[in-house]
């Protein structure tokens, strides 16, 4: 999973971490804050409920005994019940805690001598109220009277938080529970949509810087993948981040300086090229002085295969730095005159036209490179050999393929093949004037338009060469 992970774009890579980074921040803070505010409610709760019941003993002490019972039921409410025994329900105070002990001092505060609390954890399990009070207080059968049968039918729920008994003037014990309703600590839905949209806009606005951010390492890929594929310089603009300006500035200066290389080197090679033909003309020239004989036949060849050698390098050179413009071409027309040609010279290819009709391509470097490799399949292939062409559309691609049902060669010496002046001994002939330019030629023809070449054996045996080049709209 990690692994995956890593091989992710890093704008997605990027987006899961602010995502989840965000997402676990704000459960954090929804959890905290939750919490905060439930214990400031039971705190709230418990202090109100104390302030109340002071009321209460304060105004029985006031009253006369047949008027406790109406106050009693009048002083009930949904977070408050009441109840009078003659002992008390809780007899002791726990847990024992600065909160229990300040709630107390109040109490005494108030002149009331006796009392004691219990602090219920917040929590417990919500229930009803009256429920809660006779499971908490325990109570006889006076606090059963006293029970308000209201309280039972409309079965108001809370989270308990607190329950006590405090002793009144009169020598009897007033019980009390007191709790919270539980819907006033849950968030309301506005505020959690709220929370939900400002969460959603800050990790999208946090997507969009790192989006722009990025935009220079995708125009980096852009550049790189131009440069490979066609040798074209683009200047990428130094308008990025900080931490990416001296990368940016590495590759534009990268392409510059390897740019200069490439052509310097090209032109020495057509220079060199050049230039060796006027000593090679001296030499053909001083032969025919030369009796004939056996030497004189085997110089002349050999002269021929170094005058066929610069010619090749010079075609080649000229190619790599003037690649051809594209134009719209009938490409079946284009293939079909080719076979047509070497039918003219007593070679049969077998070729199938398409539907292809017409597309922008660079015509001549697409016979250039077919013939080169029906050239090469022709020497190569032995007697009899079986030559096929085929040639497709890939996407945005036209494909040709010449297959062969020659010798072929091994596979792991495929990309030796397509380097310059490599002929190899065992698959191929080299008796002939081939100067092991073809395939390096059709693949530096391929790659200046867009393609590509590849090789592959045919089987049972032989070869099977490959190219492709970019091609436009059809007309």
């Amino acid at each position: 999973m990690i692994r995956w992970f890593r091989h992710q774009k890093l704008i997605h890579q990027i987006a899961v971490v602010v995502l989840a980074g965000f997402c676990i921040s704000f459960l954090l803070s929804f959890y905290l804050l939750s919490a905060e505010k439930a214990e400031r409610l039971n705190r709230l709760s418990v202090s109100g409920a104390v302030q109340r019941v002071i009321s209460v003993v304060s105004i029985l002490a006031q009253t006369p005994p047949s008027l406790h019972l109406a106050m009693i039921q009048a002083s009930n409410s949904s977070d408050l019940h009441l109840s009078v025994s003659a002992t008390p329900q809780i007899e002791e105070t726990r847990p024992v805690s600065s909160e229990s002990t300040l709630l107390l001092n109040r109490i005494a505060a108030a002149g009331i001598s006796e009392a004691y609390l219990t602090l219920t954890p917040r929590m417990q399990q919500e229930q009803p109220l009256p429920e809660m009070h006779h499971g908490m207080m325990a109570g006889n059968g006076r606090s059963k009277e006293f029970s308000n049968k209201e309280y039972r039918n409309r079965r108001l729920r809370f989270v308990a938080t607190m329950a006590g008994s405090v002793r009144l003037p009169d020598g009897g014990w007033l019980n009390f529970s007191s709790g919270v309703n539980p819907e006033i600590t849950h968030w309301s839905a506005g505020v959690l949509i709220s929370l939900s949209l400002v969460v959603a806009g800050t990790i999208l606005i946090c997507l969009l810087i790192i989006r722009n951010a990025l935009r220079p390492v995708r125009a980096l890929e852009k550049a790189a993948e131009d440069f490979a594929t066609h040798k074209s310089v683009t200047q990428i603009s130094t308008d990025c981040p900080q931490d990416l300006y001296p990368t940016i500035q590495a590759f534009n200066e990268m392409q510059v300086r390897l740019t200069g290389y490439i052509d310097d080197r090209t032109k020495l090679l057509a220079a060199i090229s050049h230039d060796l033909r006027t000593p090679l003309t001296s030499l053909r020239l001083r032969l025919e002085f030369i009796e004939e004989g056996e030497d004189k036949q085997q110089m002349l060849r050999t002269l021929t295969v170094m005058e066929n050698m610069l010619q090749a390098t010079m075609r080649f050179s000229r190619d790599d730095v003037e690649p051809e413009p594209r134009c719209p071409t009938a490409v079946d027309t284009l293939m079909q005159t080719i076979v047509d040609e070497y039918a003219e010279k007593q070679i049969v290819i077998d070729y199938q036209p398409g539907d292809l009709g017409i597309w922008s391509v660079p015509p001549l470097s697409i016979r250039r490179m077919t013939e080169n490799l029906v050239n090469n399949a022709i020497q190569y292939g032995g007697q009899g050999c079986h030559i096929s062409l085929e040639v497709r559309r890939e996407n945005q691609y036209l494909s040709v393929t010449v297959a062969d049902n020659g010798p072929g060669i091994d596979a792991a010496k495929f990309d030796d093949m397509m380097k310059p002046f490599t002929r190899l001994n065992q698959a191929r002939d080299t008796e002939s004037a081939s100067v092991g330019l073809g395939l390096s030629i059709t693949r530096s023809l391929a790659v200046a338009h867009g393609g590509t070449l590849r090789l592959t054996t045919n089987q049972p045996h032989g070869l099977k060469a490959t190219f492709t080049v970019l091609i436009g709209r059809e007309k």
